[in-house]
């Protein structure tokens, strides 16, 4: 059976050929899809939470193989047809909720946020993941070891339902025949990442959308969509990304006067926030942007050698994670902390050299705290 590096080792050529593909005809059709520094940020994400996750899915697995040996009702056979069938279907329920529930809680949302801060939405989004996610979902992902899912074919089904998602995000496709409103689709999930008022806290499936249509969430593509989130976004630091939201929590928690809400304020809704806090802070209201937010870099006023700066960065840190990710069972501890510690910094280099060299109208944030 593969494993999950193995998946992931494989689909790696795939999705980038399938990203240049995209970039080449959104260029041709004259369509603004990409840009290099929101491109780089969100494949920088991609690079530190697969760099993270060999220390953080190890230890979900390890939780994972534990519950499925002691506690589970009984045991499918890996190799049996139905074992897939049957996982297929709890695996891609429990995701609607674990998404769902990402979007509704604050806590919860600090570890999703990062995917849906790009304001742009190719290919490149897909790999902007939230580093410590599938850490957060466990909980609910042992749901299935319960249910008796061997723990090879749920980390195949996660990762083969993140395969999935991928191609769903691009705006050069528009509905597909047959299978809209069945099977998620990139109009589908473009309503998913819009901002707009219409389309929020709607179409959480990840590949079956039975799940919105049954539980109310799903609605179909309308007006024009725009990108992000309603709460800024830390431009373009793929590190910090992962923290903004807990940043803005940690704010909160810090200036109220009542120690219930310092507590209760990470698993409250996602956004609110004490009495006492937004009235001696409020945020003001939100009101659908224009145009981008975030465009300015280092190189708008420093030049070609920012970007170069980044780019070589850039390729140092993929170069350093494929070297984790393909002998992480060799390596010492220390070892792999230090690859981690060096993918970060190449990473925290390359954010330097995109971000503006001082703010400005088209880069700072807008409305709220970065979140």
């Amino acid at each position: 059976m593969l494993d999950n590096n193995a998946l992931v080792a494989a689909a790696t050529p795939v999705l980038l050929v399938m990203i240049a593909a995209e970039a080449w005809l959104a260029h041709r059709r004259r369509i603004k899809a990409y840009s290099l520094a929101d491109s780089m940020t969100s494949m920088a994400c991609g690079i530190w939470t697969v760099t993270l996750e060999v220390f953080t899915k190890s230890a979900m697995l390890l939780a994972y193989g534990w519950v499925f040996s002691h506690l589970s009702w009984w045991e499918s056979a890996p190799g049996a047809v139905w074992t897939w069938a049957w996982s297929f279907v709890a695996f891609d329920f429990v995701y609607y909720w674990a998404h769902r529930w990402s979007h509704e809680i604050n806590l919860l949302w600090a570890v999703h946020s990062p995917h849906h801060q790009s304001e742009e939405f190719n290919l490149t989004t897909a790999l902007r993941q939230g580093a410590f996610q599938d850490a957060f979902h466990a909980p609910l992902f042992m749901v299935l070891a319960l249910l008796g899912c061997p723990p090879g074919v749920f980390i195949i089904q996660l990762t083969l339902s993140k395969f999935y998602q991928f191609w769903i995000h691009t705006r050069l496709i528009g509905r597909v025949p047959l299978i809209e409103g069945i099977l998620n689709t990139p109009s589908a999930h473009r309503v998913h990442h819009a901002v707009n008022d219409v389309y929020l806290d709607r179409n959480y499936a990840g590949t079956l959308m039975i799940w919105d249509r049954l539980f109310g969430t799903y609605i179909e593509e309308g007006e024009e969509c725009v990108y992000g989130v309603r709460k800024g976004g830390p431009g373009w630091n793929a590190v910090w990304a992962q923290f903004a939201w807990p940043a803005v929590m940690w704010h909160d928690a810090v200036r109220t006067a009542r120690w219930r809400d310092k507590l209760s304020l990470w698993f409250r809704h996602t956004g609110w926030r004490p009495a006492d806090v937004a009235a001696a802070d409020p945020w003001p209201a939100f009101t659908l942007p224009a145009g981008r937010l975030y465009s300015a870099t280092r190189a708008t006023a420093g030049g070609t050698r920012w970007t170069t700066a980044a780019l070589l960065a850039f390729v140092a840190a993929v170069v350093m994670q494929n070297q984790l990710i393909a002998h992480a069972a060799l390596l010492s501890l220390p070892a792999r902390l230090a690859l981690v510690a060096a993918v970060t910094a190449a990473l925290l280099l390359v954010a330097y050299c995109l971000q503006p060299a001082a703010p400005c109208a088209a880069s700072a944030p807008a409305r709220t705290p970065a979140g």
